[in-house]
């Protein structure tokens, strides 16, 4: 089937960068892009009226934990002095004795919600770094289902996390050390790489750097080679990690993950926050981002995550600068990765105190381009002939902009998933006026208000303390009571 795309600002590629063609035309010939330009006369069987509004490549988020959004109104939990911004500890580091699995239809839910507002937002590829437990011929279906394109394969790891009586974290070692994990993902990766025609792709996950030990992360970097896939962990993400890296290697994050031989062109390190030289560690030794920028890994940035807990990374254009390729994830709700750019491009400034630093250009190339380039895929994150057909049509047309004079720059500014219209994946129309074209949106809503109520009414039940999500994290207001 042939799509013909007309009328829209067209984000297009010239071979090098991307360009704006004014009144553009996209035609789409099955599940690729056979032409960009403006020749509106080209035929086809369906003509998608794009004026007014954005045409561009389908986004790039680099980290889409596909769960429900339960924790995150907990992760920055105002009980805990000596919290330290540990970020997910608060929800993922359990009472050991009290730590149950979830439920198998709740994980389902998590994962069909996340991946489906990942993709409504406008991100047609997702990297998952890590979802519920179990039943992952399940997560299959499910990636079928929603429609987009999804890097993933079961998250493993050699220590947990776990949270004594009196709310004091510690790590443990797993008797195998991760290996049965590893092999799961290795079979995972075997059995359903290039699934639902090749948008279910695999990449390696060991967990948090700090929870997976020396030789867990060598076998991995092996593993990922031979199976001709890439590598995704979570490295530089809280201060615990880096102090734990230190006291127990006597070396910073990087310098850890380099000795272990995973880092790479096709390495993608999710947050990379913590280096040496941040303002909030004390630890001038090193030069980690030159290292980063040398081996050729990518970062994953998610800055409205760690605007939240209120730090920064320092700072997407110094690290851009340096060489590095930086992809945007947004982590934790809204998975809107438009608003994401803003966020990198503001708090980049902030940081650098520079009102010129941190462009639209940039902070666009980065949920699409570069997203691409951290994945090792040439043929998504843009839109040029040959490419895939993964198309996002945003409408501009809307008061909350204002008159638009560069339609890019307005995205950047003032954007959000909000206002995505059409999403194309693979040639294929998935949301259509702003609704999925597969899913009951209406059902999946009340699936996972449902199953985040009743981990909320429960909270109690897991906590250290015995303590609800209420008290952990109070309301904005009281709430009335008759």
């Amino acid at each position: 089937m042939r799509i013909k795309i007309l009328g829209g600002a067209v984000v297009g590629w010239s071979g090098s960068h991307h360009e704006l063609i004014p009144d553009g035309v996209v035609v789409l010939e099955g599940n690729a892009i056979d032409y960009v330009g403006s020749d509106r006369a080209l035929p086809a069987d369906k003509t998608i009226d794009a004026a007014g509004k954005l045409v561009c490549p389908g986004f790039i988020n680099l980290h889409v934990h596909s769960q429900l959004n339960i924790g995150d109104y907990l992760i920055t939990d105002v009980t805990k002095k000596d919290y330290l911004s540990a970020n997910y500890f608060v929800f993922g580091a359990p009472v050991k004795e009290k730590m149950t699995p979830p439920p198998p239809p709740s994980v389902a839910v998590g994962r069909k919600y996340a991946l489906m507002s990942a993709l409504k937002n406008g991100a047609t590829t997702v990297l998952d770094p890590g979802s519920g437990p179990g039943d992952f011929e399940g997560y299959v279906e499910t990636v079928g289902q929603i429609g987009g394109r999804v890097f993933f394969s079961p998250a493993y790891r050699s220590h947990d996390i776990f949270t004594d009586s009196e709310g004091h974290h510690y790590y443990e070692a797993r008797p195998d050390q991760g290996r049965k994990g590893l092999q799961q993902a290795v079979d995972f990766i075997r059995k359903f790489h290039g699934a639902h025609q090749g948008r279910l792709q695999g990449i390696l996950n060991p967990a948090q750097a700090e929870t997976c030990e020396p030789s867990l992360l060598k076998e991995s970097a092996a593993a990922a080679e031979e199976l001709g896939v890439g590598l995704h962990i979570h490295a530089g993400g809280n201060l615990r990690e880096f102090l734990q890296i230190l006291y127990h290697h006597r070396k910073p994050v990087v310098e850890y993950l380099a000795e272990s031989g995973v880092l790479g062109p096709k390495t993608v390190l999710g947050h990379m926050v913590y280096v040496a030289g941040h303002s909030r560690v004390d630890y001038p030794f090193g030069d980690e981002l030159k290292v980063i920028a040398t081996t050729g890994a990518s970062v994953g940035h998610c800055p409205h995550k760690y605007a939240k807990m209120a730090l920064a990374m320092e700072s997407f254009d110094s690290y851009v600068e340096r060489g590095i390729n930086v992809g945007l994830g947004t982590d934790t709700y809204p998975l809107d990765i438009i608003s994401e750019m803003r966020y990198a491009s503001l708090i980049s400034r902030l940081v650098d105190r520079k009102y010129h630093g941190a462009r639209p250009a940039a902070v666009f190339n980065a949920a699409t381009i570069w997203g691409a380039e951290a994945l090792g895929r040439k043929d998504l994150g843009r839109l040029a002939r040959g490419a895939k057909a993964d198309i996002v049509i945003v409408d501009l047309r809307t008061l909350r902009y204002g008159p638009v004079r560069d339609p890019v720059t307005a995205l950047v500014e003032y954007g959000s998933g909000a206002d995505v219209e059409t999403v194309i994946v693979d040639g294929e129309i998935v949301i259509e006026r702003g609704h999925s074209t597969r899913v009951d949106e209406a059902e999946l809503l009340a699936q996972g208000e449902a199953t985040a109520k009743r981990a909320w009414d429960n909270w109690a039940t897991r906590d250290w303390a015995g303590r609800s999500a209420e008290e952990i994290t109070p309301p904005a207001f009281p709430i009335h009571k008759q």
